[in-house]
């Protein structure tokens, strides 16, 4: 969080949540939080921003889901201003969204009326329709 408090303002964060990963065949554990942020990057330049903070916390090679990893930045959203009623310039995919538990709660907790440029619902909407997710998801902290 003090890497991105020196690049970006007005940073929210969600809970902090905790999740395994038995995919690997070895039980690795995560945290997972989402951050929200203004910053006048472009789409490109945030990408490398964000690699760049990656490595400085110690990431050096690519690894994937079922590695284990130092940290991972994944970029979720990029509105076009700086409201959630803004035009969306980026999002990533909804079926990735919702086939990946650590990414649901955090989101929903952080902004949970968000609705995905090709979804129906919000993401606290969302959240509640998959039951079989939320076993996987523990919060262990309250905002700070």
């Amino acid at each position: 969080m003090q890497k991105l408090d020196l690049e970006f303002t007005c940073i929210s964060r969600s809970i902090l949540y905790a999740s395994n990963d038995l995919s690997s065949g070895k039980e690795l554990n995560y945290w997972n939080f989402a951050v929200s942020f203004h910053c006048s990057l472009s789409h490109s330049n945030l990408i490398a921003k964000l690699k760049y903070i990656e490595r400085s916390c110690g990431r050096h090679r690519p690894g994937s889901l079922s590695h284990e990893v130092p940290i991972d930045l994944d970029l979720v959203f990029l509105l076009a201003e700086s409201s959630l009623d803004s035009e969306v310039e980026y999002c990533m995919d909804y079926s990735f969204i919702l086939k990946t538990s650590y990414f649901i709660g955090p989101l929903a907790n952080l902004h949970p009326s968000w609705i995905h440029p090709d979804a129906e619902i919000d993401l606290s909407m969302t959240l509640k329709n998959i039951k079989e997710l939320s076993p996987r998801l523990e919060k262990i902290s309250d905002v700070s």
